[in-house]
Parts: structure tokens; C-alpha cells; sequence
């Protein structure tokens, strides 16, 4: 083994550790991981005491060891985002009347959102748009969408996370700089049902947006169709909000929501 490949063995040994536990048909004690694993006793207690505490590992009545719930709920979040993607093209497969459009899907992590999904258009926005790319929340519509979906709680919370003094700078002299501005602007969207990046994002380009909910009725994921200010005229920027808003419940419906 390179040096490089050996900077973590204890992640190694974890990693090992899981596998075993999980292939085993019977949960393992801790002298069956050491015997099977050829690692001295000591190295395997300490390392189960540590991945039992952080929830990676459960201890049986048996005192062998089983998964821990902690696995579970990383298992479920790549479910989610998988099925959430999934079902996210499925719905863009049946709507040709978009393909002038760019349609993004992006998840809100802490103060910023990160595009998840994306299908380019043909058309030149003057901006590109990316799997993988952030940008802060509150400048996207796709952001505005999803925090205008939370209950007023939530809301109130992700604003003490993130208090104005950590806000960046406006990305263009549109961009969102206070607090008052961005509770009037989540009022307007949870009124009219779609959130607008009105060149927030970048100078010429405008974005619509509106929250996709899973079956709780949670705001999971916002979407989001852009295209040039040149071509707002074709548009009212109703008809383009109600096009970003039923491709969301569209979404949304999939994912099992059903509006009350």
C-alpha cells in the first residue's frame, strides 16, 4: 500500500468494520471482527466504542453488532436526491413546450443552493448553469422558493442561522442586501405562488421559480426555468411563474404530494 493510501488507517478499519457487519449473517461479536479482520483486540474496541457513539454501529442484546440508525439516515437523504432527480427528468421528458428554456432543480444547504439537476437550452443566457454550482440563496429563485415554503418557524430560524452579517455581497444592484427586503419578497412569493430572480443572479437573466414538495408537503428542492430579459417580451411574467409552478407540482405529484 502507497503511503498516500495509508494516511487514514482508522477510516480504513471503519470502513472494513461495515462491511463485515453488514455481510455477516448473525451480528458479530467484537473477538469475531478481530479474529476476522486480523486486527489486534485493543485497535477493535476502541474503534467500535467510537463508531457505536457516533451511531454507525448498534450493540445487540447479544453484544454482537448490527447497523447503526445513523447509516440509515444517510442512505435515505441519497434516496431522496436520487428519486428527487429522477423523477425531475422524467417530468422534463414529457414537456417539449420547455425546451426553450434552461430548467434547473437545486437544494437548499444552509444559506446557499446547489443545482442538483440541470437541462441547458439552446438559447445563450450569457451565464451557464451546472450540477455541482452554489449560489447563495436568497439571489435564486429557486432559493427564495424553497425558503418561502418552509412555515413561518422555519423561516425564522434559517434567518438566526443567517444573520445579514454573513450575507455576501449582491452578485448585480439587484440583488437582495436586508432583511426587510427578503421577508417583503418571501410574502409577495407565498401570495402569488413563484419566486422571480429579476438579474439577481446575473446582469440580462431571469429566472422563475417555485418550490417542489415531497410527500409530507416539505419544500425539498426548488425549480427553476431561465431565460434571457430579450426574450421576456414572447412572455408575461404570470405565464412564466404558472409555467415554473405546475412543472413543481408536477414534481411534486411524483414524489407522492397531494394537495389538501
Amino acid at each position: 500500500m502507497s503511503k498516500s493510501q495509508d494516511t487514514v488507517p482508522a477510516l480504513r478499519r471503519a470502513v472494513r468494520i461495515l462491511d463485515l457487519v453488514k455481510d455477516s449473517s448473525k451480528p458479530p461479536l467484537a473477538a469475531d471482527v478481530a479474529r476476522q479482520l486480523d486486527l489486534p483486540r485493543s485497535t477493535v474496541h476502541g474503534l467500535l466504542a467510537v463508531m457505536q457513539e457516533l451511531g454507525l454501529l448498534e450493540k445487540t442484546a447479544t453484544q454482537g453488532y448490527r447497523l447503526g440508525t445513523r447509516l440509515l439516515d444517510w442512505a435515505g437523504d441519497v434516496t431522496e436526491k436520487r428519486d428527487l432527480v429522477t423523477e425531475f427528468y422524467h417530468v422534463l421528458e414529457t414537456r417539449s413546450d420547455l425546451e426553450s428554456f434552461t430548467v434547473t432543480l437545486t437544494m437548499l444547504e444552509g444559506a446557499e443552493v446547489v443545482y442538483v439537476a440541470c437541462r441547458n437550452s439552446a438559447t445563450v443566457l450569457g451565464a451557464s448553469f451546472r450540477v455541482g454550482m452554489r449560489l447563495p440563496a436568497i439571489f435564486t429563485a429557486t432559493g427564495n422558493a424553497i425558503l418561502a415554503g418552509m412555515d413561518d418557524a422555519s423561516f425564522r430560524e434559517w434567518l438566526a442561522l443567517h444573520p445579514v452579517t454573513t450575507w455576501p455581497q449582491p452578485l448585480t444592484p439587484n440583488g437582495i442586501c436586508s432583511v426587510t427586503t427578503l421577508v417583503r419578497e418571501i410574502g409577495e412569493i407565498k401570495e402569488r405562488g413563484y419566486a422571480v430572480d429579476d438579474e439577481q443572479v446575473h446582469d440580462g437573466l431571469w429566472c422563475f421559480g417555485a418550490a417542489v414538495k415531497d410527500h409530507s408537503g416539505r419544500a425539498m428542492a426548488g425549480i427553476g426555468i431561465s431565460l434571457p430579459q430579450t426574450e421576456l417580451g414572447r412572455y408575461s411574467v404570470e405565464r412564466l411563474g404558472a409555467v415554473a409552478s405546475r412543472l413543481a407540482e408536477a414534481v411534486s405529484f411524483r414524489l407522492g404530494y397531494r394537495a389538501g
